[in-house]
């Protein structure tokens, strides 16, 4: 949390596990009551994780795989990694009857 002003406001988080730290793509002033500004903090987070997944998936075709698992966010590059893994899965279900080598094209384009 950062102060401004007198009420603080909250740019990001820090992952309950291991030592990774989130920064938000917007900041929340943490104004009124708790009950209302934890709401706040449930949709920024929410929201910053998919604005920085978008970023991610993006870079995903700039980068090495390694490089990209190494400096993106966890959350996201997993969510990334297994959607775009089931993609090629599913595209190379589609392709096997004219390709039987499908599925090792789809393992290589993962690595």
């Amino acid at each position: 949390m950062k102060e401004e002003g007198v009420r603080p406001a909250a740019v990001g988080m820090h992952t309950n596990v291991g030592s990774e730290y989130v920064e938000w793509t917007t900041v929340l002033k943490l104004m009124g009551k708790v009950e209302t500004y934890m709401q706040d903090v449930i949709d920024t987070m929410r929201s910053s994780l998919k604005d920085i997944a978008g970023t991610l998936l993006k870079q995903l075709s700039e980068k090495s795989k390694f490089d990209w698992i190494k400096d993106g966010v966890a959350q996201a590059v997993l969510l990334i990694n297994i959607l775009t893994w089931t993609r090629d899965v599913e595209e190379a279900f589609k392709k096997l009857a004219s390709n039987p080598n499908a599925m090792q094209e789809a393992h290589v384009h993962q690595c």
